[in-house]
């Protein structure tokens, strides 16, 4: 399973799903803010710090080693783990890498099919573009994950996002 939470939701999600693996995507500002989970071994949590990138060349290097890292720390869960996911809001990075993560644990599944379900989930959810661009290029997916996420109608409006989990095929 996936959970995907905002960073309020964090520790709570944490502590009723006591998943294997946290993905933490916060800004330079959040930073400081990154929740300590209990017993969760270091190289289990990865924690990604979006700097004020200051020029377009600058985001997309960020943008592009970020998806890297994401589609790296997911590679070694081994697939099977439950994995919580959490960005400020629960809105943008946090759905982002929870596609990114469902296309690499379910590579047979359509895009679309994959993203309907997280919408299904988090109607909130508006995945990051530009990360979904970079993992689309290293994942092997010829555009497909962007152009699904190019297709999504609006989000529903919701600051801060309540907690959503999408399961995962077996």
């Amino acid at each position: 399973m996936l959970i995907v939470s905002s960073l309020a939701d964090a520790l709570d999600a944490y502590a009723r799903f006591k998943p294997s693996r946290v993905i933490s995507l916060l800004s330079d500002e959040e930073g400081e803010a990154v929740p300590e989970f209990p017993g969760l071994p270091p190289e289990r949590h990865l924690t990604l710090c979006v700097d004020c990138e200051s020029s377009a060349s600058s985001i997309n290097a960020a943008a592009r080693a970020r998806a890297a890292k994401i589609i790296d720390f997911a590679k070694d869960s081994g697939g099977g783990c439950n994995m919580l996911i959490h960005c400020n809001r629960g809105v943008s990075r946090s759905t982002a890498a929870a596609f990114i993560v469902l296309c690499m644990r379910e590579p047979e599944t359509p895009e679309r099919a994959l993203l309907a379900r997280i919408r299904a989930a988090a109607p909130h959810a508006d995945p990051c573009p530009l990360l979904i661009n970079y993992a689309d290029e290293f994942l092997g997916r010829d555009g497909r994950m962007i152009d699904a996420v190019d297709d999504l109608s609006p989000p529903s409006a919701a600051i801060p996002a309540p907690l959503a989990t999408v399961k995962v095929a077996a």
